[in-house]
């Protein structure tokens, strides 16, 4: 079987004949594997597509995330000024606008009319025409929560959470509109069988449930029906402790939930298993990073062991790793499809 199709049956809740295993995010890691710096790929949608597949050929992930550390170029192109002169995760400079007062003033027409948003669109169908066959390309974005503390600032929706709700509710409603805007001509392609929406900024760690209930489930559960009505995966991905949002996972309904290292995995399986696929939870600063193979290695099996039998399950990190993870602890994580 391919590992798009393991992946498959792991989102479908089945137990695969193997063990489905991928690394998350990776963005900058292909494009630092590739010799590149985002500036000098990022008008040319065929460069951008190779070093995802350059990357997929040497790796061989059974779940791609196709755009990983592209995702903050729709904030860019509504007026942040952006650094991402190296292989680099494209970082922000700033905020596209000071208040909630300037929301009206945003325009989705304006990123869309980019021609460098258009060729990374196109470079994701470029992604899934190469080796959308063989892995599962999913395509990431900022779930909205994120993208507005990305619009605004962080400080900024977090006091909003509390000053001003109203004009926080109208500054997400924008940012699914501009999320599905970017997201819905790549589902187009019939080899990209998914969307991924990240959510750092919804964290355990940074807002409490009541919070997240209000503020980020709702938007994430408009997107996840949208994904799911064209027939395809939606995922999850929240970074932090989302021990206490699980079963708001259950209810938002993804077909899969990424978790970091500070959940953990049998909790985890108690709430969501045969309900919502989990992925994680290998931590990427720890052995990953620095360590040996071997331990690579023997904190996988801890992962597995964790989860247990049953199906539903993706080994993989906890969050997107850094472009100084060596290779070899790379394919050490590989070695576990079996």
């Amino acid at each position: 079987m391919t590992g798009r199709e393991i992946t498959q049956m792991a989102f479908e809740l089945k137990e695969p004949p193997r063990l489905p295993v991928t690394v998350i995010g990776g963005g900058a890691w292909n494009v630092h594997l590739a010799g590149k710096t985002f500036a000098g790929i990022k008008e040319d949608p065929e460069k951008i597509a190779e070093v995802f597949i350059q990357a997929y050929e040497g790796v061989g992930h059974d779940l791609l995330w196709s755009g990983s550390n592209f995702i903050n170029y729709p904030i860019h192109f509504l007026g942040c000024p952006i650094k991402d002169d190296s292989s680099d995760g494209p970082a922000l400079l700033g905020t596209v606008i000071k208040s909630l007062k300037e929301v009206e003033s945003l325009s989705i027409q304006k990123v869309m009319q980019t021609p460098t948003m258009q060729g990374i669109i196109h470079s994701h169908h470029l992604v899934a025409a190469a080796i959308g066959k063989k892995t599962l390309v999913m395509p990431t974005q900022w779930a909205p929560f994120s993208c507005a503390a990305r619009i605004l600032g962080v400080e900024a929706v977090m006091t909003a959470t509390i000053e001003d709700p109203e004009g926080l509710l109208r500054l997400l409603d924008f940012s699914t509109k501009l999320t599905w805007a970017v997201l819905g001509p790549i589902l187009e392609h019939p080899d990209i069988l998914g969307a991924n929406f990240s959510d750092p900024v919804a964290s355990g760690d940074m807002i409490s449930p009541p919070t997240f209930r209000k503020f980020a489930a709702p938007f994430l559960k408009e997107l996840v029906k949208r994904v799911q009505a064209k027939g395809k995966y939606a995922m999850i991905h929240v970074c932090g402790d989302t021990s206490r949002i699980l079963q708001d996972i259950v209810d938002i309904g993804p077909n899969c939930f990424s978790l970091e290292k500070k959940v953990d995995l049998r909790a985890a399986k108690r709430v969501l298993g045969g309900k919502v696929c989990v992925a994680g939870n290998i931590s990427p600063t720890g052995a990953f990073l620095t360590g040996k193979p071997e331990e690579v290695v023997s904190e996988a099996r801890e992962c597995v062991e964790a989860w247990g039998k049953g199906g539903g399950f993706i080994l993989t990190l906890g969050c997107d790793f850094a472009k100084a993870v060596p290779l070899e602890n790379i394919l050490a994580l590989m070695s576990m499809k079996r």
